[in-house]
């Protein structure tokens, strides 16, 4: 498979569609009553897309700003006039560490230029982030970059939004209606759970039981992570997806009780999927507190400081799909630095840098910023 650093607008669509397959979850006589996912038939039954493992080799170095921003674009933070291009950042959840630390680029970024961020935090609430770009539109900013709670709640005030001429980037999760933004900037949760999924496979070759741990439900990640996984590791029978369930607003206390739950009930885990790194650090201290951590491989989505060095020293953490969320966040600020100074013809309307595959080799080599 080859790298992918930027998409048309039919091939993220296509992505959007996957994300939202009617048949995405496992038919109702798959469903216990604490609401996990057990059995074969939660992958054989199923209608994830048939994706290939990629080579994880392909995917070990990280990627440069310049691939996305092209150097002779206008990144001026500074309007004609000298007065500051107005940015409001609508954050999902500041309480989200990642999101803090976007947060902090993003305004290192604005110190730099010279322009003028305005952040807002929905703190998971879609009626406030709703609000929020009200808000930004009554202040008469330039440009939002909003990064949504979910994939629709947000869709009409977005619109409203690029009716009063302010350039709206959608970044990190992308809304159902791709009409709603000028353009978007994120990672490609696709890739992510292929990444996942195949160093899973590299690990574990003759196979066995797998467990999952799913990030926010409904969320864009949750939804493409554990689409593109499954879609993979379907195709390989001696893996049986035994448990799949989920943590509301990415809660590692979740986490924790689900990695607990499932090795009380398997005795005979190989592997473990989780959608984020923090996930995957209790799950593993879960296991390191019965002595069951040195029979199963962890494999992850983030890439965390900590989770990085525990790669690094080559245990039970496998690997981890590592997002470069300083790079994300500095590509969505000059994306709108340069359609504000009128470069938006350099630009491509969709975005998306592609995941580091960080194992063993390379982890040392990686610097999250956060986690």
């Amino acid at each position: 498979m080859k790298l992918r650093t930027r998409f048309t607008a039919m091939a993220l669509g296509a992505l959007l569609c996957t994300g939202s397959l009617a048949g995405c979850g496992p038919a109702a006589d798959q469903v216990e009553d604490n609401g996990s996912v057990t059995g074969t038939a939660a992958v054989s039954d199923s209608e994830y897309p048939n994706l290939e493992a990629v080579n994880v080799s392909d995917y070990l170095t990280a990627q440069d700003i310049s691939e996305f921003i092209p150097k002779e674009c206008n990144l001026s933070g500074t309007k004609e006039d000298g007065t500051p291009w107005t940015i409001a950042w609508l954050d999902s959840d500041a309480s989200d560490e990642s999101m803090a630390y976007m947060d902090k680029c993003m305004k290192d970024v604005a110190k730099e230029s010279g322009c003028e961020v305005i952040s807002y935090d929905a703190q998971s609430d879609p009626q406030k982030q709703v609000d929020h770009v009200n808000n930004a539109i009554n202040q008469g900013v330039d440009a939002i970059i909003i990064n949504p709670v979910d994939t629709t709640s947000t869709i009409s005030a977005m619109k409203k939004a690029m009716d009063s001429d302010i350039l709206v980037i959608d970044v990190q999760n992308p809304v159902d209606d791709e009409t709603a933004y000028d353009y978007y900037e994120g990672p490609d949760d696709m890739l992510a759970g292929q990444l996942a999924a195949s160093m899973l496979i590299e690990a574990c070759p003759d196979g066995g039981k797998v467990c999952m741990i799913e990030g926010m439900p409904g969320s864009a990640a949750e939804i493409k992570r554990k689409t593109s996984f499954m879609g993979v590791i379907q195709n390989y029978d001696q893996f049986d997806v035994v448990d799949i369930q989920a943590c509301n607003n990415w809660s590692t206390a979740e986490a924790m009780n689900i990695m607990e739950s499932d090795l009380a009930k398997y005795d005979d885990i190989v592997g473990v999927f989780t959608h984020f790194d923090l996930a995957t650090l209790t799950a593993i201290q879960a296991a390191e507190n019965l002595d069951r951590a040195d029979g199963i491989k962890f494999v992850s989505v983030d890439g965390t400081q900590g989770a990085l060095d525990k790669i690094s020293e080559g245990g039970c953490f496998t690997g981890t799909a590592f997002q470069d969320f300083t790079l994300n966040s500095q590509v969505q600020m000059y994306m709108a630095l340069a359609v504000l100074n009128g470069d938006g013809d350099k630009i491509e309307k969709y975005v998306m840098p592609n995941y580091v595959a960080a194992t063993v080799d390379n982890a040392s080599t990686l610097t999250a910023g956060w986690g």
